[in-house]
């Protein structure tokens, strides 16, 4: 099998994850937490993105593996 045709049934696997996770987790996971809750969570994430290290290395769990 070449790389193209893995990439591509690759990339079709990612796309049904998706669609599963969105059909089946998140509809519970607003259920649980309300409306508003994901945007705050979203908000929050967008600003500490900035803190995070762009180094995965630079993580400490990731440095004692």
């Amino acid at each position: 099998m070449d790389a193209i045709v893995l990439l591509r049934d690759d990339h079709k696997t990612v796309e049904k994850l998706f669609k599963r996770f969105e059909t089946e987790w998140f509809p519970g996971v607003r259920k649980a937490t309300g409306r508003s809750r994901p945007s705050v969570i979203g908000e929050q994430l967008e600003a500490e993105k900035g803190k995070a290290p762009r180094d995965p290395l630079a993580v400490p769990s990731a440095a004692s593996k």
